[in-house]
C-alpha cells in the first residue's frame, strides 16, 4: 500500500487502483499537546520571572515562583508523555487501522468498509461543511440523500486540503 495523504488523522492509501480512506486512533492529542505545551511554556516562564527577576521587589515572588515553575514543569511532563503515546498508537500497522470507506477506481464505486456498494462515483460529491467546534472544515462525502463525513479539519492537525487535493486528483466531484 501507498501512503498519499494525511489529514487531521485521516490517512489515503492507494493499492491496486483502490484509494483506502482510514482514521488514525488518539486524534484529540494534537489539540492536547497543543495547550498543554502552551501553558507550560507560559506557566515556566512566569514562575522563573518571578523566581529570579521580580525576587527583590515582590516579596511573595519566589513562592509564587516556585509554584508557577512546579506547575510548568508537570504540564510539561503531561506534554511529554502524551506525546509518547500518540506515537506509539499512530504507529500501528496500515491493516490495524478503521477503515471509513473504499474508493474503487476500476469499478467506478464507493464501498463501504466491508466492500459493500454505497454509490457510484458519479453520483458522489465532496464537500467543504462547518463545524461548530473548530475553526477548520469538516471534509464529506455526500449521494443522493446520503453523505459520509471523511475528515474532520482540525487546525493543529493539518486541516483537510491534504486529503481533499488528492481525491479530487483522483477524479471525485466538488462541489
Amino acid at each position: 500500500m501507498i501512503k498519499l495523504a494525511t489529514s487531521s488523522g485521516t490517512v489515503i492509501y492507494e493499492d491496486q487502483n483502490k484509494l483506502y480512506i482510514t482514521k488514525k486512533p488518539a486524534q484529540w492529542t494534537s489539540t492536547f499537546l497543543f495547550v498543554t505545551g502552551l501553558l507550560a511554556f507560559i506557566l515556566l516562564a512566569n514562575g522563573l520571572l518571578q523566581l529570579f527577576v521580580f525576587e527583590m521587589k515582590i516579596p511573595d515572588a519566589p513562592n509564587l515562583g516556585i509554584i508557577l515553575t512546579a506547575s510548568g514543569v508537570l504540564f510539561a511532563l503531561i506534554f511529554w508523555s502524551v506525546l509518547v503515546f500518540r506515537k506509539k498508537v499512530n504507529a500501528k500497522p496500515v491493516n490495524e487501522l478503521k477503515c471509513i470507506c473504499i474508493i474503487d477506481l476500476n469499478n467506478n464505486t464507493l464501498l463501504d468498509e466491508q466492500q459493500n456498494i454505497l454509490a457510484s462515483l458519479d453520483a458522489v460529491i465532496l464537500t467543504r461543511k462547518m463545524q461548530l467546534t473548530s475553526s477548520s472544515k469538516q471534509l464529506e462525502l455526500q449521494w443522493n440523500k446520503n453523505k459520509l463525513s471523511i475528515v474532520e479539519g482540525n487546525p493543529f492537525s493539518g486541516g483537510i486540503a491534504a486529503v481533499e487535493k488528492v481525491l479530487i486528483s483522483k477524479g471525485i466531484n466538488r462541489r
